[in-house]
């Protein structure tokens, strides 16, 4: 992934298309939250969390989603 924080901005730009704004705004507001990469990706990586465990969210951003928590989660498990 060329840029996580690009691909955060996006799917939270898929998320308020799907009138999903409270999950838009949270990715959001985890770029801005921490004070160092590695807490914006935990912080981001709760939150993409959440949205994958919400029966509510379509699939397909789901599967989306799920690609960028699981490249966060391997960038903090390096």
């Amino acid at each position: 992934m060329s840029d996580s924080y690009e691909e955060a901005r996006e799917i939270a730009n898929v998320l308020d298309g799907a009138g999903l704004h409270e999950y838009a705004e949270g990715l959001r507001s985890a770029l801005v939250e921490g004070a160092t990469g590695t807490e914006i990706y935990m912080i981001l990586r709760w939150r993409l969390a959440e949205i994958v465990n919400d029966a509510e969210v379509e699939a397909d951003i789901k599967a989306r989603v799920r690609v960028l928590y699981d490249y966060l989660d391997r960038a903090l498990a390096s």
